[in-house]
């Protein structure tokens, strides 16, 4: 194991909060129902919670994955909005799927993950 992935590991059982998770959202550009619908909680169980209150380790842990690939698309696209733009369109790589669509399993981000950085080493994507 990586350093980087036992640090993922002790942030994941540490827990993010409600307002750590909003942040995240908010960086995604996605919706909150779309961003909770990935991480398949309701968006209504997530509101209810208070600022500082701890997610569950599951939530806290898809959120951070996520969090790890927009961190990841935005370094190879340059900026927020091209990787953004690469998310939300069919990509023939991918069968054609959309990007976005693959944040709601673990597997599906690490999967996008790989596509990246096969962009960073000059493979299309």
């Amino acid at each position: 194991m990586e350093a980087s992935d036992f640090l993922s590991v002790q942030e994941a059982r540490k827990g993010i909060d409600k307002a750590a998770f909003q942040k995240v959202v908010k960086q995604t550009n996605l919706s909150f129902k779309e961003f909770a619908s990935y991480l398949h909680v309701s968006g209504r169980s997530i509101q209810s919670k208070k600022e500082h209150e701890k997610l569950s380790i599951k939530v806290a842990e898809h959120t951070l994955f996520i969090k790890r690939l927009y961190e990841l698309g935005v370094k190879i696209f340059g900026n927020t909005e091209r990787f953004n733009q690469w998310m939300k369109n069919p990509n023939p790589t991918l069968g054609n799927e959309i990007p976005k669509t693959f944040l709601d399993t673990i597997s599906g981000i690490m999967f996008l993950e790989n596509k990246l950085n096969e962009i960073a080493h000059g493979f299309s994507a």
